[in-house]
């Protein structure tokens, strides 16, 4: 179900020269719609010069902080990015989705665990809400953030980390990696990959004794970090990872220029609606927008799953998928950015 709530900015502050954390105000009638889970995103809505775009921010603050934050890194030719950084101001509105995503941890006050993080760049905004919220829900519980950026002045959020580290001296470790900037240690010195991870888990630290591990930054650091950690004994159904983007390879099928139009039927906000699928489209998705239906999206690259839906009948093919776990397919849920009818008869729900 597409909810969009238009809620205006409280506060920004620089975290570096092309990152600002953007605090949201709720108001208390959409308090409880806005609870969220440590590791959850945001897809937020707005028009930049004419044109309406949409994306997805992971949420920074812990739920015990009693605020809703995100985190904005500026990127070459971004246009949401660089509007978020160099145009908005407090008092300023957005369009924002409902918090959606099953990446991250729910802390629970009776188990003790050690954890380990591993992120580069601004993917420490999920991380800083999974840390701090662990740390004060679970007092016997250790974290280990390994986090990677091109220099000391690039860290997103480094005075909230510092915070955190003297609150929880005993209980949180921190290694900087800067792949820009020397320090007194080789180790530390270059990007996160498979070789700098190995020779971290042979001198540093134990991957073994690590209970869960989050992974949230560029597409190979964290195929790096999830073949390394897999490789030293951590199990796969241990290790967990986010992801922003993809590297944009397009996963249409070869065959579709030659297909019929096909008929989808979509259900949606209780209504139904038919729409026609055909070549000069990229996705069933994209069909949908392209004939008017308000569907629910943001990334458009399986990756953010706001797109989701549960297939009813029919059959689909389905390219990339980031988000699904395997559960969710296997009770017949798909990303409809990335999925293409084999026929008629396909039905999605999106109401589910």
């Amino acid at each position: 179900m597409t909810v969009f709530h238009r809620l205006s900015i409280a506060a920004i502050e620089r975290e570096t020269p092309e990152a600002v954390a953007i605090t949201l105000r709720v108001p208390d009638e959409l308090k409880t719609h806005y609870r969220y889970k440590p590791g959850q995103h945001l897809t937020l809505k707005a028009n930049v010069n004419g044109e309406e775009l949409r994306r997805c921010y992971s949420i920074c603050s812990s739920p015990q902080d009693g605020v809703l934050q995100i985190g904005v890194k500026a990127i070459h030719q971004g246009r949401f990015s660089s509007f978020v950084n160099q145009q908005l101001n407090v008092g300023d509105a957005l369009e924002v989705m409902l918090p959606q995503g099953r990446f991250g941890y729910q802390p629970t006050a009776e188990r003790q665990g050690n954890y380990l993080a591993i992120a580069a760049g601004s993917g420490i905004t999920p991380m800083l809400s999974i840390i701090k919220t662990t740390l004060l829900l679970e007092p016997k519980s250790e974290f280990t953030l390994i986090y990677g950026n091109r220099t000391s002045r690039s860290i997103m959020f480094k005075e909230a980390l510092c915070d955190l580290k003297n609150r929880f001296p005993q209980r949180l470790q921190i290694l900087y990696l800067f792949s820009q900037e020397s320090l007194d240690s080789p180790l530390l010195n270059g990007r996160i990959d498979s070789e700098r991870l190995s020779l971290m888990g042979k001198s540093l630290l134990d991957f073994t004794t690590f209970d869960q591990a989050f992974i949230c930054g560029p597409e190979s650091m964290m195929d790096d970090a999830h073949t390394t950690l897999e490789a030293a004994g951590m199990a796969a159904e241990n290790i967990h990872s986010e992801r922003f983007n993809t590297a944009g390879i397009s996963v249409r099928p070869a065959n579709m220029t030659e297909r019929e139009q096909t008929m989808v039927e979509i259900q949606l906000d209780g209504r139904r609606v038919n729409i026609a699928m055909s070549a000069q489209d990229d996705s069933i998705l994209d069909a949908a927008l392209r004939q008017g239906a308000d569907l629910p999206y943001a990334c458009k690259g399986g990756v953010c799953a706001t797109c989701k839906c549960k297939l009813k009948s029919g059959e689909v093919e389905m390219g990339v998928n980031y988000s699904l776990e395997p559960d969710q397919l296997a009770a017949g849920y798909i990303l409809s950015c990335q999925s293409w009818p084999k026929g008629d008869g396909v039905v999605l729900d999106f109401d589910v």
